[in-house]
């Protein structure tokens, strides 16, 4: 009487979902299509934001110059690629800059490379500040007398130093490693400083070498002792 029992119930039940699967399909295919509506929403105000940023990091990279005894090219892929109306575009924390300055009545080729911390818009907050302390920098040096008179070595300390004091502010969340260095138009001669970022590569005669050996400076934002 049980089992009897029982295949009744099933053959009730399944009776019922043969008679009512197609409104069932349908109503979870409304519920799963309204789930993706909302994703895409979703995916599209993101991208939206993406760029946004994407644009304001443009006018702050601008990694390649040409002059009389120099050639700086750069080569950046972000971490993040995504399409956003049509149009395509990229966004990270890598960042590549070069601009002129005079240094005690000389023509240097200033030239930064630098990785924030973090992927996609974490990274892209970092660049976009490091960016804009970094021209504002650039800016002062070409606009204020006093301030072409410092040796390129002061440079660079003044130049970190203000960037550090910058990012410290962050309390650790934002941090940035860099090369900033500085070339003489004059006699070719190269200032730089490796900021916790991959050594730099000297190729010469074929020949490959790292410039550095040691680095004591630990990435922009984090507190250091004296």
């Amino acid at each position: 009487g049980q089992m009897s029992n029982v295949f009744v119930k099933m053959k009730s039940e399944l009776f019922s979902y043969q008679h009512h699967l197609e409104e069932m399909v349908e109503s979870k295919t409304k519920e799963l299509q309204l789930s993706l509506s909302e994703i895409n929403e979703l995916k599209v105000h993101q991208d939206g934001d993406y760029f946004l940023t994407s644009l304001l990091l443009k006018p702050l990279s601008n990694g390649n110059m040409k002059t009389d005894n120099i050639v700086i090219e750069s080569l950046v892929r972000q971490k993040k690629n995504f399409q956003f109306r049509n149009k395509f575009s990229e966004i990270g924390g890598d960042l590549c800059a070069v601009n002129n300055i005079y240094l005690k009545e000389k023509k240097y080729t200033v030239f930064m490379n630098a990785d924030a911390m973090g992927k996609s818009l974490q990274g892209a907050g970092g660049a976009l500040v490091m960016g804009t302390v970094f021209k504002s920098i650039i800016q002062n040096t070409l606009s204020i007398p006093i301030l072409q008179q410092k040796y390129p070595e002061r440079w660079l300390k003044d130049c970190y130093q203000e960037l550090q004091n910058v990012f410290v502010s962050f309390d650790g969340s934002m941090l940035i490693s860099c090369v900033i260095g500085l070339i003489c138009e004059e006699t070719g001669v190269l200032y730089y400083i490796n900021i916790e970022h991959p050594y730099v590569i000297l190729y010469r005669d074929r020949r490959a070498s790292f410039l550095d050996e040691d680095m004591h400076v630990r990435k922009i934002g984090v507190e250091q002792s004296d």
